[in-house]
């Protein structure tokens, strides 16, 4: 019996490498941007380890992608489930986030 906790690493490690490309990231940069080793991020890729979902959320907003998209299994099921509408609020919700992101760090300097 396959064992569904690694499956599911293994989804989001696929998801995760393939949108990091996509944003021309390496791995890296992808954990200077999120505050991680790049070792760990190797390991998330490869299946060997699991983000927390603090991380999860850092890794999807410096790849201004939903969360839950790198749980799903292939793109057509995300292209058959998700809608321009949910993409929008997520979109608009990512551009405040980040603008009182760096709104906070100016008025810190």
């Amino acid at each position: 019996m396959k064992n569904k906790k690694d499956d599911l690493k293994k989804i989001f490690a696929k998801n995760l490498k393939n949108k990091r490309k996509d944003k021309n990231l390496t791995q890296a940069e992808l954990a200077e941007k999120i505050g991680l080793s790049p070792s760990f991020i190797t390991e998330i890729e490869n299946g060997r380890k699991a983000p927390s979902f603090s991380n999860i959320e850092k890794i999807a907003s410096i790849l201004e992608t939903p969360p839950w998209v790198f749980f799903f299994e292939n793109e057509y099921t995300f292209k058959s489930e998700f809608n321009n509408e949910n993409l929008f609020s997520f979109e608009l919700k990512n551009a405040i986030n980040n603008s009182i992101d760096d709104f906070l760090k100016n008025k810190q300097k």
